[in-house]
């Protein structure tokens, strides 16, 4: 059942379908990974990411991380490195939008190919997830960077990096 009050700006549907997209990754999605891959290990890593220097891209995932209330699901870490990188918050049009660039940029593995599906259900922002997928093939390969590879490294310089000025909205 949704559990948010519907921003007037979104219509019944709209709503509904945002909300049925949070809860997919809530309570479906986190919980799978968690079962499979265990927490351990993530809990310690947003620890050490904690506590890097502000303007770090690994501080900015555990800052994304705290503001929402959520842990670093395991196996899943490098998509958090791109909500940060690109900009793009933990929302169900943030997601959709943050999938459209990925595949643009050439993630065609079958998560983002399945989530990518859920858009089908928000035609009013089609043509705004069509620009972030332009945006993403315009950008240099990030597919596979990972938070490992890149958490002490300077946010805006990597921004910088692959053509972004600041984050992508």
């Amino acid at each position: 059942m949704p559990s948010a009050v519907r921003p007037p700006q979104l219509n019944g549907y709209q709503w509904l379908v945002r909300e049925l997209i949070r809860q997919l990754f809530s309570m479906v999605l986190i919980p799978v990974f968690r079962a499979w891959y265990g927490t351990a290990q993530t809990q310690v890593q947003q620890q050490q990411l904690q506590l890097l220097p502000s303007g770090t891209v690994g501080r900015a995932v555990a800052d994304l991380l705290a503001a929402h209330h959520l842990q670093l699901i395991p196996r899943y870490e490098d998509h958090d490195l791109k909500h940060v990188l690109l900009g793009y918050d933990m929302t169900p049009a943030d997601e959709l939008k943050l999938k459209a660039f990925m595949l643009g940029n050439g993630d065609w593995s079958l998560p983002s190919i399945v989530l990518s599906l859920l858009a089908v259900l928000t035609p009013e922002i089609w043509p705004e997830l069509w620009r972030h997928y332009q945006r993403g093939r315009r950008a240099p390969c990030i597919v596979q960077w990972t938070l490992a590879d890149y958490a002490a490294q300077n946010l805006e310089a990597l921004r910088q990096q692959i053509g972004l000025c600041s984050a992508i909205q």
